[in-house]
């Protein structure tokens, strides 16, 4: 994995690009990427509540994002789309 490309994913989500956009994107590298390097990335989400999340939604905790099931997918979108627009 190229490890520019990580840190380029990683700092789009921590500067507000939505989880669902990432996911949605289908580049190579964000599939390699740990989801709790995913979740914790996004700049309300912190080690403590990465986890929980990650056991609410029955998420492995060496999973990958390209080892993610439909359904959790699913989940992580709802949960972090982008904002509803009013």
């Amino acid at each position: 994995m190229d490890a520019g490309e990580r840190a380029r994913v990683l700092a789009e989500l921590a500067g507000g690009r939505s989880l669902a956009q990432v996911l949605d994107g289908g580049a190579a590298v964000v599939d390699a990427l740990p989801v709790r390097d995913l979740l914790e990335a996004l700049p309300w989400v912190d080690a403590i509540h990465a986890g929980q999340l990650m056991h609410e939604l029955g998420i492995a905790e060496r999973r990958t994002v390209g080892e993610l099931s439909e359904r959790q997918r699913g989940r992580l979108r709802q949960l972090f789309g982008p904002p509803a627009v009013a």
